[in-house]
């Protein structure tokens, strides 16, 4: 029914974006991508289906058209952390360390999440940057004080400085938040 919606009116944006829920949902991402394609022709101006668009491609494993999409996305909602680091977990996918850097920290400036900032510590750790991962760990247990990912990964980037008794009660607060369970 959504194709014969479609082609009654090819430019109704709700049409287009039910019609790339149901392709994707139901795998077929070569017609979702078209159809994502279709609804951005309609709604370019808005963030959303650039952003829909960089999950299909990047389920397509076609990243390099993933972060293309991405970027656009982010460029229709400059206020959107989410979005920038969407962007630079891309370009971190494409080992592309300054551009994932530059995004990730434009999302920290923005809205910083533990989620984030841990993609940040990532790409400072690929660059060589121990003192902007350490940094950035830091930041992560300040924002969820519970998360053992973040004291986790604040202990393993404390270990490679001379802060040794910070890493230790960093590895001990891990482990007694359970992150030796795993």
């Amino acid at each position: 029914r959504l194709i014969y919606a479609r082609d009654a009116d090819p430019v109704n944006a709700a049409v287009l974006r039910l019609l790339t829920l149901a392709f994707w949902q139901a795998g077929d991402l070569n017609a979702a991508a078209r159809a994502v394609r279709d609804w951005a022709r309609v709604e370019g101006e808005r963030p959303t289906p650039h952003r829909f668009a960089a999950r299909i491609y990047e389920d397509m494993g076609a990243i390099d058209l993933a972060v293309e999409a991405a970027e656009r996305s982010a460029a229709r909602a400059p206020a959107d952390a989410s979005a920038w680091e969407r962007v630079g977990r891309l370009r971190l996918r494409l080992m592309d360390r300054e551009a994932a850097i530059a995004a990730l920290e434009h999302a920290r400036r923005l809205q910083p999440s533990v989620e984030g900032l841990l993609d940040l510590a990532l790409a400072y750790h690929l660059a060589g940057d121990i003192g902007g991962e350490v940094s950035a760990c830091e930041q992560a247990t300040h924002i969820d004080s519970e998360s053992a990912e973040a004291w986790s990964r604040f202990a393993h980037a404390l270990a490679r400085t001379d802060r040794i008794s910070e890493a230790i009660g960093a590895a001990d607060r891990a482990l007694a938040l359970g992150a030796g369970e795993e």
